[in-house]
C-alpha cells in the first residue's frame, strides 16, 4: 500500500514537472506568502502609530504632577 502511494506521488511530480505546473503551484504559493507578510507588518505599523497616539492622548489629559 505504502509503495502505491510512493508511486502516485512520482507520478504526480512528474505530471507537474512535465507541464511546468509545478514552478506555477510554487510561485502563487510564494505570493500569498509575500502578501500575508506585508499585510502583518503594515497592520502591525498601524497599531504602533495607534499605540503611540494614545500614549499622547493619555499623556496630555493627565500632566505629570510636579514633586518639588
Amino acid at each position: 500500500m505504502i509503495t502505491l502511494l510512493i508511486q502516485a506521488a512520482g507520478s504526480i511530480e512528474t505530471v507537474m514537472l512535465d507541464n511546468d505546473k509545478l514552478m506555477v503551484v510554487l510561485a502563487v504559493v510564494l505570493i500569498i506568502w509575500i502578501g500575508i507578510t506585508m499585510f502583518i507588518y503594515a497592520t502591525d505599523r498601524k497599531i504602533d502609530r495607534l499605540e503611540s497616539s494614545v500614549k499622547t492622548l493619555l499623556s496630555e489629559k493627565n500632566p505629570p504632577v510636579d514633586q518639588s
